[in-house]
């Protein structure tokens, strides 16, 4: 009897638009020049407003104070080693209001609040989030992206 692997579901994760005076937040990654939006993996079992909520304390110390879901969008995957399945993350895309926006730490080298204009310069990830959001395409119109649009 031959065995197979089980096929992998995809990772979640959640990430914020969290936007104040038109400007958006971005966080950078540590030791590179790439930005993302705020957010990140999902653990198993937890719910993702839940898990966006402590993201965004972890990397920012803000509260939120509500959030609207806007997309899901499956991202590209990665090939796992030894010819295993691509793993598919599958993003979860909310428009965060912050209690307070002035609550994100001011001087925190990695948090800043990013014009349109800066927007269109950095290098923002994931990817497919920052293109759309470059061409304005971020709206509750098409709340599924697949993989291959």
């Amino acid at each position: 009897m031959t065995t197979t692997s089980p096929a992998l579901g995809p990772l979640v994760a959640v990430y914020g638009l969290v936007g104040h005076n038109e400007r958006l937040l971005v966080i950078r990654d540590s030791d590179t020049t790439t930005h993302r939006l705020p957010g990140g993996l999902v653990p198993a079992g937890e719910p993702v407003e839940y898990a966006l909520r402590r993201i965004l304390w972890d990397q920012v110390d803000a509260h939120v104070a509500h959030l609207d879901f806007c997309a899901a969008v499956e991202l590209p995957g990665h090939h796992a080693a030894g010819g295993e399945p691509a793993v598919y993350e599958l993003a979860l895309l909310f428009d965060v209001t912050l209690t307070d926006p002035s609550d994100v730490r001011a001087g925190h080298d990695k948090a800043r609040w990013a014009t349109d204009t800066e927007l269109g310069h950095l290098d923002l990830r994931p990817t497919p989030l920052a293109d759309r959001l470059r061409a304005g395409g971020l709206t509750g119109e098409q709340p599924w992206w697949p993989a291959q649009s």
